[in-house]
């Protein structure tokens, strides 16, 4: 039976072409928003903690070795980038260990419990290439700076184990709908943490920026070896965007921010004039946070998951990134059908 994955709003494991009548009732009625690590921790259950040991072996004598690890996007069934990167590089062979419901600090673990720990896969062998390709976070968005340091450390985990690492940002996601996150003012604070989160695996902010108060005392000589992805792709700002989805209304949005009391504060601080420009960005900023939701055609069940068409995306907006080695066929991404 399948279970509620991401927030509370997602399904945990759902089939191919198979609408579940829980789908149906989230899609008619809804189901309240909370994240999933602070419901799962709610009812005595901590994901990530007691992880079991990975005893899975590659099946090929191919000579790059891929794992994906990830959240419920990364452990979509209906065809995913992993499937479609498959079926298009010759010498990659892919084994996907997405999971559902997963925070950064539980991806960590389960990366070391399926991989490092994991008998089965031979990490000491120079004549195949490992790599892990990285994309989840968003269930412990809420918390951008200590997801940042739990990815920190899965990265540097993986690089001192002789793993290299494709780092995947968050994907748009968001809609009108999602009154808890997007509605009104609240979508800055969200629009914010996913941006964080995503900048910090493009290698686009300082440490201090990246970690915050989670930050090593001195930091001022910037990021070390291995603390980066090898090669990172910006998922939020690629083909799966609605960068074209219209404004919203500026008269409606100005009522929003002139309610707000938080941003009222903000504004009463500074000098009239820094004022005037300030609530005119927030304002402007507001009006644009539909273009960083995921493309409606590309949505699956819910405006999080992708779906086979938006994997298509992910694969396509990766594949021109990765090593010439991993012999891949970009091109034949178009027309592939990775459940073949």
């Amino acid at each position: 039976m399948a279970t509620i994955g991401f927030d509370g709003s997602s399904l945990r494991k759902y089939s191919h072409g198979l609408v579940t009548w829980l789908t149906v009732l989230f899609l008619m009625v809804g189901i309240p928003s909370v994240w999933a690590e602070d419901a799962d921790m709610a009812h005595g259950e901590t994901p990530g903690v007691n992880e079991p040991v990975g005893n899975w072996k590659f099946r090929t004598d191919k000579p790059v070795k891929v794992v994906v690890i990830g959240g419920s996007v990364s452990a979509y069934t209906g065809g995913n980038f992993g499937d479609f990167l498959g079926n298009v590089c010759r010498n990659v062979e892919i084994v996907n260990r997405g999971k559902a419901r997963y925070g950064a600090w539980a991806l960590k673990q389960r990366f070391v419990a399926q991989v490092l720990k994991n008998r089965g896969i031979k990490l000491t062998d120079k004549a195949i290439q490992h790599w892990v390709i990285f994309q989840g976070g968003l269930n412990s968005v809420g918390t951008p700076e200590k997801t940042n340091k739990d990815l920190r450390e899965l990265f540097v985990t993986a690089y001192n184990a002789g793993v290299r690492v494709v780092g995947l940002s968050l994907s748009p996601w968001g809609a009108e709908a999602d009154k808890k996150r997007w509605s009104k003012t609240a979508g800055l604070k969200y629009k914010q943490y996913t941006q964080k989160v995503v900048d910090y695996v493009m290698g686009r902010l300082t440490p201090a920026d990246a970690f915050g108060t989670y930050v090593e005392r001195d930091r001022s000589l910037g990021w070390a070896e291995g603390e980066l992805p090898t090669i990172a792709v910006d998922l939020y700002a690629s083909g799966l965007r609605d960068k074209d989805a219209p404004l919203r209304n500026e008269k409606t949005v100005e009522k929003w921010v002139e309610q707000d009391t938080e941003i009222k504060k903000r504004l009463k601080s500074l000098p009239a004039d820094e004022a005037v420009k300030e609530k005119q960005r927030i304002v402007d900023e507001l009006r644009r946070i539909p273009q960083w939701f995921l493309r409606r055609e590309y949505h699956a069940f819910d405006h999080i998951h992708p779906n086979r068409e938006g994997h298509r995306i992910i694969a396509q907006t990766l594949c021109p990134k990765l090593p010439a080695d991993w012999g891949c066929d970009c091109e034949a991404l178009g027309t592939v059908n990775p459940l073949r």
